[in-house]
């Protein structure tokens, strides 16, 4: 380290003066002006730098290793030389000036840098003012905790949602609105552990004791350097949500309970509607005319298609409420047993029934899984011109997150209008004498699609044949 000693307290002295004093390998040992008003004694006064009037005291200093003249004055540098103390550095004249260029220099380069540090630390403030003003009138609730879990902070959303005012809540324990206790704490616990919880559905405590439902994300609140110093809960109002999924589940189960009374119902007279029929055509063919023995044809004929229409609202109704496990499925074994179970309606129509590629294996519901090809398939033999053999070809394009089914067929087709109905309950095209059905066989098949968090749709508008295509996670 040298020891230096500054002779000249004015302009160039008082820069020179902090830069030497901020550099590791510099010591400033004293200073030397003959103004004793100058602005260089006096920051080395505040530094604890000693300082004459006399420059010639600085050479008494003891380990001195140089003195830098930046007063101008070559006569100071001249004379102090004459004194040719040992060991002691003289710079003066032009060394000075170079070296003053150089502090000056470095004076501007610093004078820049702290105007970019004032104009970034404004954009920041303002940044910090901006999110801060955001997070404070956000309509969802903000709150923040300290470590030990009280209240630090209470935005304007947590006020309108919950009733409180902030100073009501600052500083008490966040259990104090939380309706449940035990679940609170074993939440906090997760959160320590995970680091956050995402939409997490519990209900908070109002004023005047009521509660509400809220999906809370919770997450971890961190200091500059990571440590954990609280908790950040943001959440939404999700009662009136809460609400009309209560009363849609409601409505669904009286729905279903309904359609499988009323099918269970009607199976009892429609047996005997039947069974009277037949005995009619039995015992009394010889006594009824071609009119009567048309008629009772026909009462037994749509008694039989009440009976289909009955076991297909039944099974409507079942899904959802009678499930099976989800296991991993091979679609290669499931389309071997539709194969099984559509055989002689394959064998009758001498339908072409292709499958594409090696079929993945899907998590799934694989009765419902079996029904669904099932349905697809019947419709595919069913609508078909009479002069033409149906040609059916099954596949599936892997899309990464999900896979994409598809069936394609050469049938009638179905015109454009008719495309957003076509899954509709009874909604039927075509007249039962012409194609039979009950209507409700693309209904279950959708329902069984939805169940699994997929969707179903026909993949172009075309009048001869179609495409209906179906997407499911291979993870569900």
């Amino acid at each position: 380290m040298k020891n230096v000693a500054l002779i000249g307290a004015g302009r160039g002295g008082s820069a020179l003066l902090p830069i030497l004093y901020r550099y590791p390998d510099v010591k400033v040992v004293g200073m030397a002006d003959r103004d004793n008003k100058a602005l260089g004694l006096k920051i080395a006064k505040e530094l604890g730098i000693p300082i004459t009037l006399n420059y010639m005291d600085l050479l008494s200093i003891d380990g001195l290793d140089m003195m830098i003249n930046v007063t101008g004055d070559s006569m100071i540098t001249s004379e102090l030389e004459k004194e040719d103390k040992e060991g002691i550095e003289i710079l003066g004249g032009l060394g000075a000036r170079l070296l003053w260029d150089l502090v000056y220099n470095e004076k501007k380069r610093e004078d820049k840098l702290y105007e970019k540090l004032e104009l970034a630390v404004v954009k920041l403030n303002d940044m910090k003012n901006y999110l801060e003003n955001i997070l404070e009138h956000s309509a969802d609730m903000i709150i923040t905790t300290d470590t030990n879990m009280n209240i630090v902070s209470f935005n304007q959303g947590a006020e309108k949602i919950l009733g409180y005012k902030r100073e009501e809540v600052i500083g008490i324990h966040i259990e104090e609105i939380w309706l449940y206790k035990d679940e609170q704490r074993e939440l906090i616990d997760k959160v320590i552990q995970d680091g956050d919880v995402s939409n997490y559905e519990t209900r908070f405590v109002t004023k005047g004791n009521g509660s509400i439902d809220i999906s809370l994300t919770l997450s971890q609140l961190k200091d500059d350097s990571n440590n954990v110093i609280g908790t950040v809960g943001i959440s939404k109002d999700i009662t009136e949500k809460k609400r009309l999924e209560k009363e849609l589940i409601e409505s669904n189960q009286e729905l279903e309970n309904f359609v499988y009374t009323v099918s269970h119902d009607l199976k009892a007279p429609l047996r005997t509607i039947d069974g009277f029929a037949a005995i009619l055509l039995d015992e009394y063919k010889d006594k009824l005319d071609k009119d009567g023995m048309h008629y009772l044809n026909r009462i037994r004929n749509a008694a039989s298609h009440m009976g289909r229409l009955i076991r297909d609202l039944l099974e409507l109704s079942r899904i959802g409420k009678v499930t099976n496990p989800h296991t991993n499925v091979s679609v290669l074994d499931v389309m071997n047993r539709v194969k099984e179970i559509l055989r002689y309606n394959l064998e009758d129509s001498k339908a072409e029934l292709n499958i594409i590629g090696n079929l993945p294996s899907i998590r799934c519901d694989k009765v419902r899984m079996v029904q669904m090809f099932t349905n697809l398939i019947s419709n595919a033999i069913k609508f078909i011109d009479k002069d033409k053999t149906p040609k059916i070809e099954i596949g599936y394009k892997n899309k990464k997150t999900y896979y994409e089914f598809y069936v394609k067929d050469n049938g009638i087709g179905i015109e454009g209008e008719y495309i957003s109905s076509i899954y509709d309950i009874f909604h039927r095209l075509h007249n039962a004498e012409e194609y039979g059905g009950t209507g409700i066989g693309l209904t279950i098949v959708k329902r069984i699609i939805e169940l699994h968090n997929g969707n179903i749709w026909r993949s172009e508008e075309r009048r001869v044949g179609k495409e209906c295509r179906s997407r499911w996670s291979p993870y569900h």
